[in-house]
């Protein structure tokens, strides 16, 4: 359980970074030069680097939300191969008690 929480804020710290990066950008404010052709390519860098940092928000919270699947189903098994082995040991401790 503690890997699991520990996934979740690690990914709740790299994505927060990832939208200060996005939001950031966004309050800066651009410096179109005179000419207008060259405004564009700033722009569209801009908007490379937001893509970029949100691309990296939704990957954390994928991987993450994957490699807790994946903790969740291995404690499950742990804990019905405990079951088993208790149930196993009462039986087998009742026969050799009572024949």
């Amino acid at each position: 359980m503690k890997a699991i929480v520990r996934n979740v804020i690690s990914a709740c710290f790299i994505s927060t970074f990832a939208l200060f990066g996005v939001l950031g950008k966004k309050q800066a404010k651009i410096q179109a030069p005179t000419h207008h052709q060259t405004a564009k390519p700033l722009i569209a860098e801009v908007q490379k680097e937001n893509l970029t940092c949100l691309g990296v928000a939704l990957l954390t919270w994928t991987l993450c939300i994957w490699r807790c699947a994946v903790l969740y189903k291995r404690m499950s098994d742990e804990r019905e191969y405990q079951r088993r082995f208790n149930d196993y040991m009462r039986a087998s401790a009742f026969n050799r008690h009572f024949y």
